[in-house]
């Protein structure tokens, strides 16, 4: 993250190996851009060496035409007056992961937007990565779609549906980055109110005390389970439909962070709505 008291979302990167359910991570990463006016880098990743046919992959222009975003007759330069920036590229490294992170070393990302697979395609390849390869590489936040999912942005319209968002808090990790997080997205995305639940599982005399930022679309409710945190997270978001999750994750070692043995790991891999991933700010 780029401030520590607000998020601060320029520079989106979205890594696709153009396999099924790549298409609903798309258009997160582009409503998001656009949202926030800032740059998006659409990166194929291949393994096997082979050139990308971006002819397989949305057209970014017919998509914001789609969305009313743009006129009909809307030619491609038309993109930039909206304040975004659109890039597309590729990498054929035998090793993704790799290639993904010498990518990042040259182009810092504040999101990366990935579609998840159960560890199949893109997901995988991560999965296989060494963990040491990535440490403090970036900071930046993780938006996890997963496989099947239609996740909080309708391909169809482009419109956001943020009305309920699971945010869990302990006093370590430090839940304040997700609530920033969560508050500049509802400001950013949500055109009406968003009930933003904030999940402490255990003793509630050990509930963290939070400054909550002060934002009318977002009403702040509290709720306190007992039991292992996956599970009463991954049962509180189920129960309650919620659009989207957002959590802390421990330590300063980049998005793959995400992607290793942790409860951040385990609720993308069961989480049956988006993930956000956002790194522990760094003393």
């Amino acid at each position: 993250m780029n401030d520590r008291y607000g998020l601060s979302i320029a520079r989106i990167l979205h890594p696709t190996d153009f396999s099924h359910g790549s298409d609903v991570a798309f258009v997160h990463a582009l409503r998001l851009v656009c949202s926030m006016r800032g740059s998006l880098a659409i990166l194929h990743v291949d393994k096997d060496r082979k050139h990308p046919d971006w002819s397989q992959y949305p057209s970014v222009r017919e998509t914001l035409i789609k969305w009313n975003m743009l006129p009909p007759d809307a030619a491609r330069t038309d993109v930039a007056k909206l304040g975004v920036q659109i890039s597309k590229s590729s990498l054929t490294d035998g090793s993704p992961s790799d290639g993904i992170l010498h990518h990042l070393e040259h182009h810092p990302a504040d999101l990366l937007v990935l579609a998840t697979h159960q560890r199949h395609g893109l997901d995988r390849w991560l999965h296989n990565s060494t963990a040491g390869q990535v440490n403090n590489r970036t900071d930046g936040a993780t938006l996890f779609i997963p496989f099947g999912n239609r996740g909080f942005v309708s391909e169809a319209t482009g419109e956001c549906r943020l009305k309920r968002i699971l945010v869990p808090v302990d006093l370590d990790p430090d839940p304040s980055p997700a609530v920033e997080v969560t508050t500049d997205l509802v400001r950013a995305l949500s055109d009406g109110p968003c009930e933003v639940r904030l999940l402490h599982v255990g003793d509630p005399a050990a509930q963290p005390a939070l400054r909550l930022p002060n934002e009318d679309k977002v009403k702040w409710k509290w709720v306190n389970r007992s039991g292992s945190s996956v599970t009463a997270i991954l049962e509180e978001s189920q129960t309650e439909a919620v659009d989207l999750i957002v959590m802390t994750t421990s330590g300063r070692h980049g998005f793959f962070d995400a992607l290793r043995g942790s409860t951040t790991e385990q609720v993308v891999e069961y989480a049956q709505c988006s993930v956000m991933a956002v790194h522990a700010w760094s003393d």
